[in-house]
């Protein structure tokens, strides 16, 4: 392998634009998780505060 053809099998953008959509579909994975745990935990906490009130009527 010559110079030019190293160069040309690591090009630096080449790898940037591969990598920017695994990025970006991990960071939203991630998110969504976070979102999810978030989600229930607040409902749990909700739920937990209210159950005492459950029997009264209403």
């Amino acid at each position: 392998m010559n110079e030019m053809d190293m160069r040309k099998a690591y090009d630096p953008r080449k790898l940037f634009k591969a990598s920017v959509p695994v990025f970006v579909a991990l960071f939203l994975f991630l998110a969504s998780a976070a979102y999810i745990i978030f989600r229930m935990v607040s409902n749990y906490t909700y739920n937990e505060r209210w159950k005492d009130y459950d029997d009264c009527g209403v």
